[in-house]
């Protein structure tokens, strides 16, 4: 199976050059943010892209976002066992590569039919600014590119508004933007910045899909999608946090696990459908 690398003009885009919600899209990206922390984001980007992976079909890319200006990213590259699974062959540093302007086309680190684009640990203060950050979304080589918005990008900046806008500028010119949700109160009211973003770039007809995780028997539904008002939606029920502990202690993709398989395939087929790569 051969793997793309990707030009987007929207790199070369101006926004007063444009109207206002211009997007030019080249390929598949899935952006994967949460309301709050611990929503679920790298166990949605994971497992779609084992899923796609085992259709043998396309090639996915799990690209971890983060700029490095608040230290609490480069996660994704020990929970996946990243120095095992390439204990005999080169991890090529994607944020280094950003960092002395080499790019990034054409590079890829395969593993099982998934291309990681990680930061490395040693590299978690590393800090890319906004053009770096989409040129590297822009230029990652894959099929689907699955964006893990995991960590909370600043930019180096102070006003929580100003960080949620270079979050919106990123988020926009994602195929689909996959919301993943923690429904407990407290998590729901801490992310109402997030999901003001949101709202406004799904009233501008961005397409957005919801994964309402850990989905359980106490959640009110009703005050639940009142509140979040989601036009389209799936859920993920409860998954036993120990069969998340035993994939990452195995180095295995958490999608590997029965009950994993089982309790989000569903959400995750509704969210590629929505995307269009099912």
């Amino acid at each position: 199976m051969g793997i793309r690398p990707r030009f987007d003009r929207v790199l070369l885009r101006e926004d007063d050059e444009n109207p206002a919600g211009y997007v030019c899209r080249d390929g598949t990206r899935i952006g994967i943010v949460g309301l709050s922390a611990g929503a679920g984001v790298s166990l949605l980007a994971f497992s779609m892209a084992r899923y796609i992976a085992n259709l043998k079909k396309q090639t996915p890319t799990v690209l971890e976002l983060s700029d490095g200006d608040e230290g609490i990213c480069g996660w994704n590259y020990d929970a996946i066992g990243a120095d095992r699974r390439f204990a005999d062959r080169e991890f090529i540093s994607f944020y280094g590569r950003m960092a002395e302007g080499r790019g990034v086309n054409g590079v890829v680190n395969m593993d099982e039919g998934i291309n990681w684009a990680l930061r490395f640990p040693a590299e978690r203060a590393l800090a890319l600014d906004m053009q770096q950050m989409t040129a590297l979304i822009g230029s990652a080589a894959g099929d689907v590119i699955l964006c893990d918005f995991s960590a909370r990008l600043g930019f180096g900046l102070s006003d929580y508004e100003a960080r949620l806008d270079c979050l919106k500028k990123l988020l926009r010119d994602m195929t689909l933007i996959v919301v993943a949700v923690d429904p407990a109160p407290s998590k729901l009211l801490g992310g109402h910045g997030r999901l003001s973003v949101i709202k406004e770039l799904e009233a501008a007809s961005h397409s957005v899909f919801y994964v309402i995780n850990k989905f359980g028997k106490g959640v009110n539904k009703r005050e639940l999608y009142d509140y979040l008002k989601p036009r389209r939606k799936a859920v993920i029920g409860h998954i036993d946090p120990d069969e998340l502990h035993e994939a990452e202690y195995n180095c295995k993709n958490p999608y590997g696990m029965p009950a994993v398989k089982r309790a989000a395939t569903a959400a995750i087929e509704a969210a590629l459908s929505a995307a269009g790569v099912i």
